[in-house]
């Protein structure tokens, strides 16, 4: 510290940054979006097969939308998890 009190330009560099970056709270919220589509996606599919007994029920399985949201959870977990082992 100099004399009057403000930091030195080593001290300045020394600190580090506040808050979580806004990157991180991007990737979080787009994993909660990714896996909510893809909980409510099931949970219709399933009540869908589970209460229909007079009409047969067909579903069409999309690989890109499987591949994209499960990336998007995936991207948010691992996230998660190496931020958490750093502590």
């Amino acid at each position: 510290m100099s004399r009057e009190g403000a930091p030195t330009k080593r001290e300045k560099a020394a600190a580090p940054a506040a808050g979580t970056p806004i990157w991180v709270w991007l990737v979080y919220g787009l994993g909660l979006l990714a896996g909510t589509i893809f909980l409510f996606s099931v949970l219709f599919t399933l009540g869908a097969l589970v209460l229909s007994e007079d009409v047969p029920v067909t579903y069409d399985v999309s690989v890109p939308a499987i591949v994209l949201w499960g990336g998007m959870m995936l991207a948010a977990v691992v996230t998660w998890f190496v931020r958490r082992r750093r502590r």
